[in-house]
C-alpha cells in the first residue's frame, strides 16, 4: 500500500534531480528510475501510476517523454477506474493524482 502520493513523488524527484546532476541523459534517467522504482511498479497499479506520471511531467518540462513510458501512462489513465485509488490512497492524493493527470494530458492538447 502506498503511504503517501506526495512522499513518493518527492523521492522520484530527487532521484530524477540527482541522476541529472551525474550528467545522465533523459532517457538513461527514465531508465534508471523504472529500475528503481521496479518493485513499486510490480506490486501496485497506483504506485505504477504514481511512478509513471511523475516521470512524465518532469521529463515533459524538459521537452522529452520516451514513448514506452508515454504508452504505458495513457493505458494507465485510458483504464483509471481499474486502479484502486480509492483502496489505497486518500481523498486528497487522489484528487492531486487526478490534477497531475489534466495537466499531463494538457501538455499534450486534444491528441489523448
Amino acid at each position: 500500500m502506498l503511504s503517501s502520493y506526495k512522499e513518493l513523488e518527492q523521492y522520484i524527484v530527487e532521484d530524477f534531480e540527482e541522476f541529472l546532476d551525474e550528467g545522465l541523459t533523459l532517457s538513461q534517467v527514465t531508465e534508471k528510475l523504472l529500475v528503481e522504482y521496479h518493485r513499486g511498479i510490480t506490486n501496485s497499479n497506483v504506485e505504477k501510476l504514481v511512478v509513471y506520471l511523475t516521470i512524465a511531467l518532469l521529463c515533459l518540462d524538459k521537452s522529452y517523454l520516451r514513448e514506452d513510458v508515454k504508452n504505458g501512462l495513457n493505458n494507465m489513465i485510458s483504464d483509471i477506474s481499474s486502479i484502486p485509488l480509492k483502496e489505497e490512497l486518500e481523498a486528497e492524493d487522489i484528487k492531486k493524482i487526478l490534477q497531475d493527470i489534466e495537466q499531463y494530458k494538457g501538455h499534450f492538447g486534444h491528441i489523448l
